[in-house]
């Protein structure tokens, strides 16, 4: 049997693979899981961005532009929503943009009874490797976009941007767990992205 590319989505599944576990978040406890390591994640990245904002302050590079400074608390607060919203739609759309350099065509969608939304590519195949680089782009990509603006920005600004950052972190925590799972399967694995889930397929295991 050839082998697979180490980067790539499959259009259809190679003969010879089984599904060996179908992933989702229907478990209770798992969900309260994590959330509790989101919000452990959020807080120690709300810490990070602190020590970095205070490592460019001692270099006096933390005396950008600041356009909200002296706004009122309603209206941070206003932007903070407004920015934590247009941080999920960028985060779904940098898994898209993945899954199209791997050669998928991604599916957006919202799950109002998980209260998730998601980018899918559930038409595809991807290999263990492809999937762990579109399962940590948005973290990844988003984390080093925060790190530049902080370096450019000052005072409300910049705190406004380092905890929709942080947020990013925290709720990164279902990519970093579907990705330490995939990880735990020899390269030859297969990952099929449904959004609300996704199955792994390996060849010649017994269905679990």
């Amino acid at each position: 049997m050839s082998q697979l590319p180490r980067f790539a989505a499959l259009n259809a599944l190679p003969s010879g693979y089984q599904l060996v576990r179908r992933i989702t978040l229907e478990s209770l406890r798992l969900i309260i899981v994590l959330n509790l390591v989101g919000l452990a994640l959020l807080i120690a990245a709300i810490f990070g961005y602190q020590l970095f904002y205070n490592f460019l302050q001692e270099r006096g590079l933390a005396q950008g532009a600041n356009p909200l400074a002296g706004s009122n608390e309603f209206l941070l607060a206003l932007l903070t929503l407004l920015g934590l919203f247009v941080m999920l739609g960028v985060h779904e759309l940098i898994h898209g943009a993945f899954f199209r350099v791997f050669g998928a065509t991604p599916r957006y969608g919202v799950s109002l009874e998980k209260g998730v939304v998601f980018a899918a590519a559930d038409r595809h195949y991807l290999t263990r490797d492809a999937y762990s680089v579109v399962a940590l782009a948005p973290l990844i990509v988003i984390t080093l976009i925060t790190l530049a603006l902080m370096t450019v920005t000052g005072g409300e600004t910049n705190r406004l941007i380092a905890f929709i950052g942080a947020a990013n972190i925290g709720g990164s925590v279902g990519d970093l767990w579907f990705f330490s799972i995939c990880r735990r399967f020899p390269p030859d694995l297969l990952v099929r992205d449904f959004g609300e889930g996704g199955e792994l397929y390996i060849r010649g295991y017994s269905t679990l």
